[in-house]
């Protein structure tokens, strides 16, 4: 008899006992089929439950593990990133402050040496006004000597010249000894001054 089916064949083997069946031209010892088949189911169930779901749920727990560090890792590079754009944002920031400072540094150095000039010129402006008059003063001095010298001189001439009649002799020898008198008097006052 041929079976379209395993159910078939089950039922076939229930019925007929266990004695050898054929099917299509296969023999085979049916109380040995009915028995690997049950083994085979049992050890299937055996693994589903405690060897395919606890391999399924260690691997799920793995691939969740796995995605999980992903996600850390990609967060934890997102925030590197941040940082790393606030650090050269700062870095930026703190480079345009100390250009701005070296830029106010630079400008009072100027106005501070701007003003030292400023104050040296005004100063030897003062002091060579000072020596102008200092000197304008003894050039005053030395001709209001000189001018008071020679009207002293003259006056002393004159009155030798009335006194006696000169010759040209005389008269040479008195402006002589006239210009050897006033002679250390004009040198002692020129080194007071």
């Amino acid at each position: 008899m041929w079976c379209d089916s395993a159910a078939e064949m089950l039922v076939f083997a229930a019925s007929e006992g266990l004695n050898p069946i054929t099917f299509r031209g296969v023999n085979f010892r049916g109380d040995l089929a009915i028995w690997t088949a049950v083994v085979f189911l049992v050890v299937l169930a055996i693994l589903w439950k405690y060897a395919w779901k606890p391999l399924s749920a260690a691997l799920d727990r793995r691939e969740q593990g796995l995605a999980d560090q992903l996600a850390q890792a990609q967060a934890a590079n997102e925030q590197a990133r941040r940082l790393l754009e606030e650090y050269q944002q700062k870095l930026a920031a703190a480079e345009a402050q100390v250009q701005e400072i070296i830029e106010a540094g630079r400008k009072e150095a100027e106005r501070v040496g701007r003003e030292l000039i400023a104050d040296a010129k005004a100063e030897t402006a003062r002091e060579r006004e000072q020596a102008l008059k200092r000197i304008d003063a003894a050039a005053d001095a030395a001709l209001q000597e000189l001018a008071d010298r020679s009207a002293a001189l003259a006056i002393e001439l004159a009155g030798k010249i009335l006194q006696s009649e000169l010759s040209p002799e005389k008269h040479a020898r008195l402006l002589e000894t006239t210009l050897a008198a006033w002679q250390p008097k004009r040198s002692s006052s020129t080194h007071h001054t």
